[in-house]
């Protein structure tokens, strides 16, 4: 490897030493603007609600071993629930959840336990929305805690 694409590569973290030997840093979109989003509803106060004091995420990723997997499934979590909570009522709903998706380009497919999930909560007064990145989600929030968003 030509070492000025290797330091190139090693400063903009795309790769990481292992031992002796070189890995490509596996970038995961959607956990970096979730991460993006939580900081941004910490410091967000709209109409009146501190978005951080009222946001949860919850941990339903897959990412886990065997027995962690195991474990979360005997204790009631489910596949395709949203990832994020904002239990405030507003716009005549109860809350808002969403389920976080990786941006464009990124290919990010809904799965059909998530569009159950969808018709469930819908169906029982929450607004459940689908979002691809940061900008989505943050407009999203503001729009329905500010009132922008009807229940039609």
């Amino acid at each position: 490897m030509d070492t000025r694409i290797y330091d190139v590569s090693m400063s903009l973290g795309e790769l990481r030493k292992s031992g002796e030997t070189l890995k490509k840093k596996r970038r995961e979109p959607e956990m970096e603007e979730c991460a993006a989003f939580v900081e941004w509803a910490q410091y967000s106060t709209i109409g009146g609600v501190k978005v951080g004091e009222h946001l949860t995420h919850v941990p339903n990723e897959a990412k886990r071993g065997w027995k962690a997997q195991g474990d979360l499934k005997k204790l009631g979590v489910q596949s395709g629930y949203p990832d994020y909570i904002l239990d405030v009522a507003r716009c005549g709903y109860h809350g808002l959840r969403i389920e976080a998706k990786a941006p464009k380009p990124y290919k990010s497919k809904i799965s059909d336990s998530q569009l159950k999930w969808q018709a469930r909560l819908t169906e029982q007064g929450y607004l459940f929305v689908f979002c691809y990145g940061v900008d989505e989600m943050r407009a999203v929030v503001t729009d329905y805690l500010t009132g922008k968003l009807s229940r039609e």
